[in-house]
């Protein structure tokens, strides 16, 4: 089969670099895969996807018409048997493009997009915020023969805000490549920990992620400071490029004792080796999809401690794999983080069975199954084109 992604650009998102490193597990499985962007991006991944042996083009149109026909043309050459689109540009142009084509749809959720702490967001308007779950829940509706989500929580919010029955999505959760992540051996956060300036004693809290809005790191910093008397060798390391948040991080620590504990990093592509240097990793966000940093520190057995967010539902469980905390409370994080600091017992133990789960769901290998069993089943169930199918288009089990 051959799979035709749109996706918004190649930049070194969660979404992107899954489809990357998941195509040659899927080749292996009988998909080839195409990707179409929309635009170039910083940090543009494009070399790695045509090293993984997959076709990249960008539409030239500017204009939404005109890239709309490109993409149809290209979907009608006969080259694709789904197109599978990913965040909400790309969602809309793929699903129109298609729609008629015969050519079967598979759209994402990669996030929880309309979940209510959005609204929170300074740079996010109330009223268009609705308008785009309008139209993604008409489009949806209409358009799309397979809904995937990433996980259990994310099928959940988006069916609910979508209004979409939740037997049109299939959860294929995210897998992450173990042999390019590597392993968590003691010569190895030796290494790390001399590579960023830091000493053994250092207690390393890390944050992955866009200085944005939905990763919250504005809380961790307060909560770095919180945890500062009780922990004069704290470090926290905050990894990401620059984003819409970034004046609010400067402006977080203008505090000086979080000043004195918080370094950041900037865009970094040593992930495997900042979750070995760190004691823990910390996800502060006010909603995610998966997060693939969750995903990636289970790989390396470092112990999380993460906001209860709705898009982790069915990857971490609190006290089990992790311990969760309230979102948006500098003070339950800080108690979350100075628990598995202090107590290596817990620590390991969550750490222990967060790489069991890894290992037993998030491989490359298991992801790359799921996501193919979706792509079969599409294809065994399309009976009628998306132009004349009704707007239930469930898929019958």
């Amino acid at each position: 089969m051959r799979v035709l992604y749109v996706i918004d650009s190649l930049a070194p998102g969660g979404t992107e670099q899954s489809t990357i490193v998941l195509a040659p597990h899927l080749r292996e499985l009988g998909f080839e895969s195409t990707i179409v962007t929309l635009k170039s991006a910083e940090h543009d991944l494009t070399p790695e996807a045509e090293a993984a042996g997959i076709t990249v083009q960008r539409l030239n149109s500017g204009r939404l018409p005109k890239r709309v026909r490109e993409l149809r043309r290209l979907i009608r050459s006969g080259k694709f048997d789904v197109v599978h689109t990913a965040l909400f540009d790309a969602d809309q142009l793929g699903r129109v493009a298609a729609w008629g084509t015969g050519v079967p749809v598979v759209s994402s959720f990669v996030n929880t997009p309309y979940d209510p702490a959005r609204l929170a967001d300074p740079n996010v308007n109330k009223w268009k915020l609705r308008f785009v779950q309008l139209i993604d829940a008409v489009t949806g509706r209409l358009m799309v023969n397979r809904f995937h989500a990433v996980s259990e929580g994310a099928k959940v919010a988006n069916a609910r805000a979508l209004r979409i029955p939740e037997r049109r999505v299939t959860v294929a959760e995210r897998g992450r490549d173990a042999g390019l992540l590597g392993e968590r051996t003691d010569e190895r956060r030796t290494a790390s920990r001399v590579a960023l300036g830091l000493g053994p004693d250092a207690q390393v809290v890390l944050n992955l992620g866009r200085q944005d809005y939905q990763k919250a790191q504005t809380v961790l910093i307060e909560a770095a400071a919180l945890l500062s008397g009780s922990h004069p060798n704290l470090v926290v390391l905050i990894a990401g490029k620059h984003g819409s948040a970034s004046a609010d991080v400067q402006r977080a620590l203008g505090e000086p004792l979080a000043a004195r504990h918080v370094r950041l990093l900037g865009h970094r592509s040593d992930i495997g080796d900042l979750l070995c240097a760190a004691d823990v990793l910390a996800i502060s966000s006010h909603f995610e999809g998966t997060a693939g940093a969750a995903v990636e520190a289970m790989a390396l057995s470092t112990p999380i401690v993460s906001t209860n967010l709705a898009g982790l539902q069915g990857v971490l469980e609190d006290g089990r794999n992790a311990l969760l905390v309230p979102i948006n409370s500098s003070q339950e994080l800080a108690n979350g983080l100075g628990r598995l600091l202090d107590d290596a017992t817990v620590s390991s133990r969550l750490a222990t069975r967060a790489h069991a789960d890894f290992i037993e769901r998030f491989t490359l290998n298991s992801a790359a199954v799921r996501l193919a069993e979706l792509y079969g089943s599409v294809q065994k169930h399309l009976t009628t084109s998306p132009l004349v199918r009704p707007v239930d288009m469930s898929i019958r089990e």
